[in-house]
């Protein structure tokens, strides 16, 4: 790859303090945007039917809470890969190959997604609080009847790690090139603070893993629940990876420039 010139680097947008090297969306990420607006439309509420009077409507709208947990879930991948496609660029051939491999996996595992949310919103809302607003019946489906539960635990955490390492290795293949894209301190601590964040995700996956398959049928759901910490462990590691780096600055180690 030839260096990007001082002068291409001037003309780009500056973003929350990332250069933004892609601002014209490149054939890859067309494609890429295309193929996760077709995994939306496969969350839809009724894919294959039209509500055609209110208690339809009411019946399918129980469906709300399940769609909108998988959608922030795929949304979350999306915007991992939009950000660091506008912010870096690169159309190598790695970026082709990882890219593929994104659409790939997202669009295997859409499904799984959606019902690892079904079966969170009818848990928590029909067992834990013990009223049936959001009850689709699903649990009533033979296939539920012999436990199978936690093999949709470690299928989806299979999907989780694999995604995460895919997002990880397109912020690793970006500081191959950290040179010739003229990246700042502050895009390299960047694309370290995306990696922890994502390692966190593939930790906590491996972890629901664990004790889907090694946890008693009755306790099964707490490997659902796993997930739930990520609200706090990956600001925290975050927070430590900050405190390392300025601890370094402090010791003059590191440029001025770091966040």
């Amino acid at each position: 790859m030839e260096p990007l010139s001082q002068e291409f680097i001037a003309s780009c947008r500056r973003e929350s303090g990332r250069i933004i090297r892609g601002d014209s969306m490149t054939r890859i990420e067309t494609f890429v945007d295309a193929a996760f607006a077709f995994a939306f439309t496969m969350l839809v509420i009724s894919i294959d039917q039209i509500p055609t009077s209110p208690p339809e409507l009411f019946e399918l709208s129980k469906d709300i809470p399940a769609f909108v947990i998988s959608a922030l879930t795929i949304g979350a991948v999306w915007l991992a890969h939009s950000t660091w496609s506008r912010t870096f660029g690169l159309q190598d051939p790695i970026t082709i190959q990882l890219s593929l491999g994104l659409v790939i996996l997202m669009l295997v595992f859409v499904y799984p997604i959606k019902l690892m949310a079904q079966a969170t919103v009818i848990f928590i809302t029909s067992t834990l609080l013990g009223f049936s607003l959001f009850d689709t019946g699903l649990f009533e489906n033979a296939g539920w009847a012999d436990n199978t539960v936690s093999g949709l635990f470690v299928f989806v955490a299979l999907g989780l790690m694999a995604l995460g390492s895919i997002i990880i290795a397109f912020y690793q293949n970006s500081l191959r090139f950290a040179e010739e894209l003229r990246m700042t301190d502050y895009e390299r601590t960047y694309c370290h603070l995306v990696t922890i964040a994502w390692g966190v995700v593939i930790c906590t996956a491996l972890l629901s893993l664990l004790v889907a398959l090694l946890a008693s049928p009755g306790t099964v759901p707490r490997a659902g629940f796993i997930y739930s910490t990520q609200a706090v462990t990956i600001p925290l590691a975050q927070t430590l990876y900050r405190a390392y780096l300025q601890k370094k600055l402090i010791a003059g180690k590191l440029p001025v420039d770091r966040p």
